[in-house]
């Protein structure tokens, strides 16, 4: 398996272990915990894709600002 499928199968698991404990940790709904986990990893990426398109190479300046100096034109 893959390392990336497997970090998405441990943060759906650990999710859906929360998930379960604080609704008291009741029997039969492993189902139910797996799927809403997995919506809301996909929510929580779908948030982070849109935040940082934004920020989207927040460490380069643009190429016609110097780094340093005087930012004026003449």
């Amino acid at each position: 398996m893959s390392d990336k499928r497997e970090e998405f199968e441990r943060r759906i698991r650990e999710r859906a272990y929360y998930l379960w404990q604080q609704e008291g940790c009741p029997e039969g709904r492993a189902e139910a915990h797996w799927k809403l986990a997995c919506m809301l990893d996909a929510a929580r990426e779908a948030y982070l894709d849109v935040e940082g398109e934004d920020s989207f190479p927040a460490s380069d300046p643009p190429s016609h600002i110097p780094i340093t100096g005087d930012r004026r034109q003449n």
